[in-house]
Parts: C-alpha cells; sequence; structure tokens
C-alpha cells in the first residue's frame, strides 16, 4: 500500500506523509468488491470506492514513524472502455478505470481534509516493469472538455510506442492528434523525462513531487488539445531498477 501526501505550500512538511509497505495476501483478503492489505482496505461501495488507510509513515532521513490513517472516497465520472497494451508484445495492460472522478480526502492524523477532482487507473503485467521497460513518461490533465492522457514508452527491447487520449465526461475516447514529446529539465536524480504536448509548445515543471533515481512525479504546465493545462507527470526509468543499488536503495523508501 502506497500513500503519498504532499502538504500546502509554503510548509508543505507539516501537513505531508509517505507510506510504502509490501504485505502478503492471506485467504480472505481478496474479495469481489475489495482487497485488505495489511491494516488497510479498498472497497467498491456501489458506485464509490472507499479507501480507508491505516498507516505509518516511512522514516526518510530520521527514524520517526508517523501515523498516516484516514479514508479516500473516490466518486467516478465518467468509465471508459478502454483496456489496452501498452508494450508491443501485450505483456502489459493498462485500465483508465475513471479518468475523471472526484474524492474525498480525511486525513485526520495530518490534520488534512479536503476535496477535489481525482483520477484512478490500474496497470497489470506478468513481467516486471524493469523486463519490460527501458523508459516510459506518463500524464494526465483535465479540462472542461474532459480528461487528457499520454503514455510515451521505450520498451526494454528498444521499440518506441506512444498514446495520446481525450477521454470525453460522458467516456467517449478519442486519440489526441497533431501532439509532440518535448524535454523537461532532468530530474535532480538525472532522470531525462519528456512530456507530450500540442505541437509547437512547450513543457515546464511547477513542482516536483517525488525525486528518485528511477522514478520522477511533478506538476508540469503545458498545452494539450488547445487548453493550457497543470498536468500530473511522470516518468519511470526501468533501466535505473534493473541496477543493484538502485534496488539496494528502495529499502529505504519501503518496507
Amino acid at each position: 500500500m502506497n500513500v503519498a501526501v504532499y502538504g500546502p505550500r509554503p510548509l508543505p512538511a507539516l501537513r505531508s506523509g509517505f507510506a510504502l509497505e509490501e504485505h502478503a495476501l492471506a485467504p480472505g483478503d481478496r474479495r469481489a468488491d475489495g482487497v485488505s492489505i495489511g491494516r488497510s482496505a479498498m472497497r467498491w461501495e456501489g458506485d464509490r470506492l472507499v479507501v480507508d488507510l491505516d498507516e505509518r509513515t516511512t522514516p526518510v532521513g530520521v527514524p520517526l514513524r508517523r501515523p498516516l490513517r484516514g479514508r479516500v472516497v473516490l466518486h467516478p465520472e465518467a468509465s471508459p472502455a478502454l483496456e489496452l497494451p501498452i508494450d508491443p508484445r501485450g505483456e502489459h495492460r493498462w485500465w483508465p478505470i475513471a479518468p475523471l472522478a472526484r474524492a474525498e480526502v480525511d486525513l485526520p492524523s495530518l490534520g488534512l481534509r479536503f476535496r477535489g477532482h481525482a483520477y484512478h487507473d490500474a496497470n497489470a503485467g506478468p513481467v516486471s516493469l524493469d523486463v519490460g521497460f527501458d523508459h516510459w513518461s506518463w500524464s494526465r490533465a483535465r479540462t472542461r472538455t474532459g480528461a487528457h492522457l499520454t503514455y510515451d514508452i521505450r520498451t526494454a527491447s528498444g521499440a518506441n510506442v506512444a498514446h495520446a487520449f481525450r477521454i470525453a465526461p460522458d467516456g467517449a475516447v478519442s486519440r489526441l492528434e497533431g501532439t509532440a514529446p518535448v524535454p523537461l529539465e532532468r530530474s535532480a536524480w538525472r532522470l531525462s523525462r519528456l512530456a507530450r504536448v500540442d505541437r509547437g509548445h512547450a513543457a515546464r515543471t511547477t513542482r516536483v513531487l517525488e525525486d528518485g533515481p528511477f522514478y520522477s512525479r511533478s506538476l508540469i504546465q503545458s498545452r494539450i488539445g488547445g487548453h493550457d493545462v497543470v498536468a500530473m507527470h511522470e516518468t519511470l526509468a526501468g533501466h535505473r531498477l534493473r541496477q543493484r543499488w538502485v534496488q539496494f536503495c528502495t529499502a529505504y523508501r519501503m518496507r
């Protein structure tokens, strides 16, 4: 179970928390409508997804582990019939389950309670990410016409794949035309990053949320589908994840 909370500026540390802990699933943990992971659980209640969190923060630089407890309720607004392989061999599939959604967040352990727009997807495959991918960049932005999703992938075999979609409020899916990849500045760990935007436009990072040796997450400002947007963006470097020193470092970020 991974929980990441990035507190509001100017003092984000006072309202931030990060937890990442793996658990083996016991008989009965997995059900038709949900799953229990350690002390936390998520389940569908009708047309809403309820996530009850009971975690402790992962210590980064300090030995203190703080409680990270609360509830997230996700209300999907659009559920497109979209499931596709994102690599040529079909070994990794992607489902944007609720690309347009609303979230209610209540985290009393951090003194936070808020609501806003949300996104929910899933990825799965029979091979691990470092085996299947050399690099990927993903982004999601919300506009008045729907959700704009992009995936730029380089597989471990060297093939390049690009996906760009618009998902309307009624769930209709259309491909975004006239886009092109543009470089973003390298991360602090020197990860090369790119963003797919409308051709002829640039992109820039407005806030770095995660910065690690094989993964980065940030907010970027760009133009997509004819809209000026602030998008969530991530980069994953599978070639870095294959290196032993990176695998060693992950022990300090997760349990």
